[in-house]
């Protein structure tokens, strides 16, 4: 099952998802380091969910991690109002989204681990403009992030890692991994397969434009995890010829299974905050496209439909004993 923050449900009824947006982010850090990663209006963004749908969209990942801006309170009213399944996130993000004095460098990795296990199991802090206060809507995946320097790159790093580890091993979530340019995937592989985490449980962000290097996609591949892609239409890393002839050399290698798409939405690309693309861009304009460039139809539903169900899973792996 896939776990939804209206409740649990069969990973058949998932439908068309894209695995990597931000609906929601409270004023907080992340408006110090970029002003478009802030959005807190309900009815915008549900505006933004209905356009969605309107389109075909059916289930959405937002992946705002607790402590660094999520509102998980507006997340559930958006998914009641819009009809659009979300699958919200526990976990962390870049050290630089949070204040000095926040939990991720002042707890331990057991600590931490015990808030992500609940955030899972028991329900979701709320934003703190809501009071931060404990929710009865779960997050059904743990997001972990990497910095150019990686996993080592200090101790908070490495002890947020061995947190998410142990959390995805005690709830059988799948974690999801935001990939700076600079990091190394394998590291990333590494670490959580030597604790129990094996490549099928992992999703990749970010790698389309981190390391556009198609050996090294395929090399990933040949492991077995899921890479999410999301560099389309932002033109500031490269054009979506570009991503398509990624996609494409991917497909042909034989990896429609392993592929998910996205479009990693802040402030500045969702139309119900005056942007001119919304989350509608893949439906209308980037699948056409893909069609066009001769991909076939039942890959791109493999892509945004089939491997979302398998990679967002709830499921506790067998343990050696």
């Amino acid at each position: 099952m896939i776990r939804t923050v209206t409740g649990d449900i069969d990973a058949k009824a998932l439908g068309f998802c894209q695995c990597h947006e931000h609906l929601f982010i409270e004023r907080c850090k992340s408006f110090d380091v970029s002003s478009v990663l802030f959005m807190d209006d309900l009815n915008k963004s549900t505006a933004e969910l209905k356009l969605y749908r309107s389109a075909g969209g059916q289930s959405v990942v937002d992946a705002q991690p607790v402590l660094a801006g999520r509102m998980a309170e507006q997340l559930l009213a958006a998914s009641q109002h819009s009809g659009v399944h979300i699958i919200a996130v526990t976990g962390f993000h870049k050290t630089v989204f949070y204040s000095e004095d926040s939990t991720i460098f002042r707890d331990s990795a057991q600590e931490i681990s015990e808030l992500y296990i609940s955030e899972i199991e028991q329900g979701m802090l709320a934003s703190v403009a809501a009071g931060s206060k404990r929710l009865t809507c779960k997050a059904g995946l743990i997001k972990v992030a990497v910095d150019s320097g990686g996993i080592y790159e200090d101790g908070t790093y490495e002890k947020l890692f061995e947190a998410a580890a142990y959390a995805a091993v005690e709830t059988g979530a799948p974690i999801i991994c935001h990939v700076e340019k600079g990091a190394d995937a394998f590291d990333i592989l590494t670490f959580f397969a030597s604790r129990g985490i094996q490549p099928h449980r992992v999703i990749l962000c970010h790698l389309d434009r981190a390391r556009y290097d198609r050996g090294y996609h395929l090399a990933c591949l040949e492991t077995g995890v899921f890479l999410e892609y999301d560099t389309i239409n932002r033109v500031k890393y490269h054009s979506d010829k570009d991503e398509a002839d990624l996609i494409c050399a991917m497909l042909d290698k034989g990896y429609a299974g392993q592929l998910l798409l996205g479009l990693d939405t802040t402030r500045g690309r969702l139309h119900s905050y005056g942007s001119d693309m919304g989350l509608d861009y893949i439906s209308k304009t980037f699948l056409p496209y893909l069609v066009q460039r001769g991909v076939q139809k039942e890959d791109c539903v493999k892509m945004l439909v089939g491997n979302p169900q398998e990679a967002l899973k709830i499921k506790k792996e067998k343990r050696d004993v």
